[in-house]
């Protein structure tokens, strides 16, 4: 079929204007969204009123440029501009109904006029479009908070928390503790005594350094909770270790739990005296042998030597310049002004060296004091011998370090060789005349303990 040209007769007036239709819709279309646009970037980019007062001129039903000329009169700190402020919030709310941002807006200028009904109506409103975000429950719980109602206040601000904790929970607990003048049971009413605002409560407490607050917080956890690894936990220790309160590090420790079958650490109990159990590595358990690798000594476990039990540590010195040695140590946790005494088992074998090792106990909260040290082991090779170690604490002092260290020398080389073998660590509380032994589990025998009794 061939192509056929099909002529449109447009001598008729309603023919030209049924035509010409779309084409004036689409150019009036064209023109209202090129005004709105241009509105709304002056609008968004407005240096001034006089700016975005020409916006709204040519697009008076975009909310952009009615909450604009909010703003800059919100922000001109002008208590006549706030008036009109409001207005442009509420002209730009009612353009944009559904976004809870605009009514956020005009809930805080509503409040900052001295009208607190139609603020908390704004928040309320945020609060309906935006259930679930923190924003509009933190502004309607602070809004509250002014007005007196506390209770209603904490209700909103605890949801806050709850969507938003990384923004407000520590804001919320900040405002609570003010309020209630640090009372901690009037705070915890305040917030909901869960244990996820217990432990949230526990931050709060180390950041501000109420140490014995956030230890009881951490007590009143559940098990479950104090025995989860996770960040808290090791802050709170690692808080309470670096202020030197050693006891309190002792209990959340303890409270912690272990893994199953392994020894708690207890008040001046030394842990692991005889090497039964795995050592290091460093960090790993704070009241615990803390082994540090170094380049010149090999420091291991040995099942051949031994004194007691199944197994002794074992250093292989193999220095041929200077060593600088104290990389095997524990901290005990222990009372303050008592008396101990600290026994343990040492062999050697070709030891040589001016500056042979020898063991120290130094106050954990200040190690240049040191309580007691024994005399530098003596050359050569000489089979198990009794150290024996008696000092006291000062009326201070929570913890003592056991370490093993090296005799100062003062040559500009000083080479070390040899083997040494430790065994059969105890800890004892000395009170007058009578010993109380604090010996820790998984050490040698009752018999073996018999026998080395008499090697002194």
């Amino acid at each position: 079929m061939k192509d056929q040209l099909i002529a449109i007769s447009l001598n008729a007036t309603w023919r030209r204007v049924v035509l010409l239709l779309p084409v004036a819709v689409v150019l009036v279309g064209a023109w209202y969204a090129a005004r709105w646009g241009l509105a709304n970037t002056v609008a968004q980019w407005a240096p001034d009123v006089a700016a975005a007062q020409a916006a709204a001129r040519l697009a008076p039903d975009d909310p952009q440029v009615h909450y604009t000329l909010a703003e800059l009169g919100a922000r001109s700190l002008l208590p006549e501009q706030l008036p009109e402020a409001i207005r442009q919030y509420e002209l730009a709310a009612s353009l944009s109904p559904s976004d809870y941002r605009l009514w956020l807006k005009l809930g805080r200028a509503r409040g900052l006029a001295g009208h607190p009904a139609g603020a908390e109506s704004a928040f309320q409103r945020a609060v309906e479009l935006a259930p679930g975000y923190g924003d509009p429950r933190w502004f309607l719980g602070n809004h509250l908070l002014r007005e007196g109602r506390d209770e209603e206040a904490f209700a909103e601000l605890q949801k806050a928390a709850a969507a938003n904790p990384t923004l407000y929970r520590a804001q919320v607990i900040s405002v609570a503790w003010r309020l209630y003048d640090g009372d901690l049971a009037a705070v915890l009413r305040a917030m909901g005594n869960s244990p996820s605002m217990r432990a949230a409560l526990v931050e709060f407490m180390l950041d501000r350094r109420q140490l014995d607050d956030a230890v009881r917080l951490w007590g009143s956890l559940d098990a479950a909770q104090r025995q989860e690894p996770g960040v808290l936990r090791e802050r709170l220790l690692r808080t309470l270790l670096e202020a030197k309160r050693f006891q309190a590090a002792l209990q959340v420790q303890r409270e912690s739990g272990g893994a199953a079958g392994a020894e708690l650490p207890t008040l001046g109990n030394l842990m692991n005296g005889g090497f039964e159990g795995p050592v290091g590595p460093p960090g790993k358990s704070f009241f615990d042998w803390q082994v540090v690798p170094v380049a010149q000594a090999q420091i291991n476990l040995d099942e051949r030597q031994r004194h007691g039990g199944a197994r002794s540590l074992r250093v292989v010195f193999n220095a041929d310049s200077s060593l600088v040695f104290r990389n095997v140590s524990q901290a005990v946790v222990v009372e303050p002004s008592a008396r101990y005494r600290l026994e343990f088992y040492v062999r050697t074998e070709d030891l040589k060296s001016i500056s042979t090792p020898l063991a120290e106990v130094v106050d954990a909260g200040n190690p240049s004091n040191v309580l007691a040290a024994s005399a530098p082991l003596a050359q050569g090779t000489r089979d198990w011998q009794s150290v024996t170690l008696d000092f006291s604490t000062g009326p201070q002092t929570e913890g003592v370090t056991v370490r093993l260290n090296r005799a100062p020398c003062y040559e500009p080389v000083c080479p070390l060789f040899g083997k040494v073998w430790y065994d059969d660590f105890t800890l004892q509380r000395i009170d007058g005349s009578r010993i109380t032994r604090t010996r820790a589990g998984n050490d040698s025998d009752s018999n073996s303990r018999n026998r080395a009794a008499g090697v002194r």
